[in-house]
């Protein structure tokens, strides 16, 4: 059976990339933390929300059809799907962290009420409940076949494991030699790999990522969404989890490709968020903010990317400001049509 050293773990992960990781982080933190003084903030913090309730669940292949968001983020309407039961529900256990992570103990129950939250409405006697039965991490290929990447703790180990890392995870955050978020990535890892339950593990560990976060004082999934990023670095989190996850059982496994993705993950999160701040901070007219934004993207972007940087500036100013910078042959249309696409000249 696997036998957890998490401080040991976390200790031997002091490497200089990950201390430079960490060194950036903290100075992005500082650097945001004006945020709540920014103008309509609170739409900033639903854009969040809603990047991290799909990217999430969008990672454990759950989807909801586009037009039916806006009643199910706002509980206008019942859920129609199993996939629209699974969205709200993991939308409702973001607004348990958000009310609880203060005062609310890391343990066992908090976990599987987590997963309950997710499954309540549709199937509450499945909700918190260990596995029966092994499970398997799989990756979907483009042929609709699957590979296994990981075969995770059996049933019957389920329960002792997870207390234990639980109870070393605890001790280590009262520990001043443990850095707080490399312990949360290294029990991320952990967790994943017992795979407590029959669906819907991935889920929830995203969901523990952003309880302790926050509980740690790391508030950026409010603003940033970390699993929206996950999502758009999908390979690279599904190769950081096989490289770290490869004689876990054994404790042969090597932390550190987990752990430094999560860490760049939070990083980009930090910087995202103070590149909106300093565009709309920026003395400049609507133009001038929406052609740097252009300007300063690497690849084509869509309308979508500045709404969200823009986040206090209507959608029909932007599309405004668009056009006359395309008719001006500042920017340029690289494809037409709902998701067009645009770029430097």
């Amino acid at each position: 059976m696997k036998m957890f050293d998490l401080k040991g773990t976390v200790l031997a992960m002091s490497t200089p990339s990950i201390i430079s990781l960490l060194n950036y982080i903290e100075m992005y933190k500082g650097k945001t933390f004006g945020i709540e003084k920014m103008k309509k903030v609170d739409q900033l913090k639903e854009i969040a929300r809603q990047s991290h309730v799909l990217a999430s669940n969008a990672i454990g292949s759950v989807y909801a059809d586009e037009s039916r968001l806006e009643a199910i983020f706002n509980r206008e309407e019942p859920a129609e799907t199993l996939q629209e039961y699974m969205i709200r529900g993991y939308n409702n256990a973001l607004d348990l962290i958000d009310e609880v992570y203060k005062y609310q103990p890391f343990d066992r129950s908090f976990i599987s009420t987590l997963h309950y939250y997710i499954y309540r409405d549709y199937n509450p006697e499945f909700g918190g409940q260990f596995k029966d039965s092994q499970n398997y991490i799989q990756e979907a290929r483009p042929d609709g076949t699957f590979r296994t990447i990981f075969v995770s703790a059996a049933p019957e180990e389920v329960l002792p494991l997870l207390e234990n890392l639980i109870y070393q995870f605890n001790q280590c955050a009262q520990d001043e030699e443990c850095n707080k978020l490399i312990l949360i990535a290294a029990f991320m890892l952990d967790f994943m790999c017992i795979h407590p339950y029959n669906h819907g593990n991935g889920r929830v560990s995203r969901l523990i990522l952003d309880f302790l976060l926050k509980k740690f004082g790391y508030d950026i999934d409010n603003y940033f969404a970390i699993p929206y990023l996950m999502r758009q670095h999908i390979n690279e989190y599904i190769d950081a989890f096989e490289a770290s996850s490869k004689g876990w059982a054994d404790n042969e496994n090597n932390y550190t490709a987990f752990v430094t993705f999560v860490l760049k993950r939070i990083l980009e999160a930090y910087r995202k968020l103070d590149y909106i701040m300093e565009i709309n901070n920026m003395d400049a007219d609507i133009d001038e903010k929406v052609y740097k934004i252009v300007m300063d993207s690497s690849t084509p972007i869509g309308k979508s990317v500045v709404n969200n940087v823009l986040y206090s500036t209507s959608k029909a100013t932007i599309e405004k400001s668009l056009a006359r910078l395309l008719k001006d042959g500042r920017i340029q249309l690289i494809t037409k049509g709902r998701y067009s696409k645009y770029f430097r000249t």
